[in-house]
């Protein structure tokens, strides 16, 4: 695993790319998103000397099973299973409408992770406020 400064700076470069994608892509917001939530735990993980975890599965099985990350997997574990679905599904239908990603995505799943992870690892990177389709 790569170290926690490396993923951090994966994290906030991930995160000026999501501000730059078109409300019209929702499949991709979330996408991005989501990429954006991996580099943040995976941050975690390194700080907390996790070793081993190179796969969405081991990932999630270690945010599932250690209490400390409690609040993460909260918000993680529902985007990664939307940023599947938008992925895979090929269904738009299935997406987040573009009127509610501030809401259900950013808001509800993301700045939750953001959150957390910053207090468990003990920065505060100062992270702009993020605003999908002028929300």
């Amino acid at each position: 695993m790569a170290s926690s400064k490396s993923h951090i700076d994966q994290w906030k470069h991930n995160r000026e790319f999501l501000v730059t994608i078109p409300a019209a892509y929702p499949d991709w917001i979330v996408t991005v998103a989501f990429y954006v939530s991996l580099h943040a735990v995976d941050a975690l993980l390194s700080h907390d000397k996790v070793a081993g975890v190179t796969r969405h599965d081991a990932r999630n099985a270690v945010v599932i099973r250690t209490n400390r990350y409690l609040a993460i997997k909260k918000a993680y574990l529902p985007l990664y299973d939307l940023s599947r679905r938008v992925r895979y599904l090929a269904d738009p239908s299935a997406w987040v409408p573009t009127h509610e990603l501030q809401k259900n995505v950013v808001e509800r799943y993301l700045y939750p992770i953001e959150k957390s992870v910053q207090r468990l690892i003990g920065v505060n990177l100062a992270l702009p406020q993020i605003s999908i389709g002028g929300v």
